[in-house]
């Protein structure tokens, strides 16, 4: 990746919107060119994908940390992303064996509902979970 591609990435970053004309405008090339250069980021695993984040008045977010035990990351990860209401994200994260989720529902008792269902479905896979109700988003961009 050069820095043209770096470029690209920050616009998009920035608008996901944004017209190849005016990506070409700004990075000095044809709107093709521009086009292509995304194409090629996108191919790549670059650009992963587009979306709206859209947050309704009485939306609850609920970020949730699992730890697993050693060895059953992916036996987590498959029932989490298997028929599991309500999850919008999951992360892998550097520390050790956790596992992070965002989850999004317009009612809280929902969200523990899912709490439960993860530990009936997962058992002795989980070490731990935690987790937290979000009071206000601060910046989602």
């Amino acid at each position: 990746m050069d820095r043209t591609d770096e470029l690209i990435c920050e616009m998009i970053r920035e608008n996901a919107r944004i017209s190849y004309k005016e990506l070409g405008d700004a990075i000095r090339m044809s709107r093709v060119a521009a086009k292509k250069r995304v194409q090629k980021l996108e191919r790549e695993g670059v650009i992963r994908g587009y979306h709206a984040c859209i947050y309704l008045k009485d939306e609850v977010t609920m970020l949730i940390d699992i730890e697993t035990a050693p060895g059953k990351m992916e036996n987590v990860i498959r029932v989490l992303t298997n028929r599991m209401a309500y999850i919008r994200e999951i992360f892998k994260t550097t520390s050790g064996n956790h596992v992070h989720i965002v989850a999004v529902s317009e009612d809280s008792a929902n969200l523990g509902y899912l709490i439960k269902m993860i530990k009936k479905n997962c058992g002795n896979d989980i070490v731990s979970i935690d987790s937290r109700i979000v009071k206000e988003v601060i910046k989602d961009n």
